[in-house]
């Protein structure tokens, strides 16, 4: 198991109890929502920093590049 780090945060109540509702969805908690969240981020900032895009194919085929914050 991964050294694991406690951490604290004062976030928007927005933002947080949507992240809490898709959690539950799935059957996680917060914890593993803001995990999920984190190393999505994560994962698609070192693609774009290796050159990848990010793009977004629409139900009606189109297709959006996503630029991240």
């Amino acid at each position: 198991m991964p050294d694991l780090v406690r951490v604290s945060a004062v976030l928007p109540e927005g933002p947080v109890k949507e992240l809490r509702e898709r959690a539950a969805a799935k059957g996680d908690n917060l914890t593993q929502g803001l995990k999920t969240a984190i190393s999505t981020k994560l994962f698609l900032e070192n693609e774009i920093a290796d050159g990848g895009k990010v793009l977004i194919k629409r139900k009606d085929g189109s297709t959006v590049e996503v630029n991240l914050p």
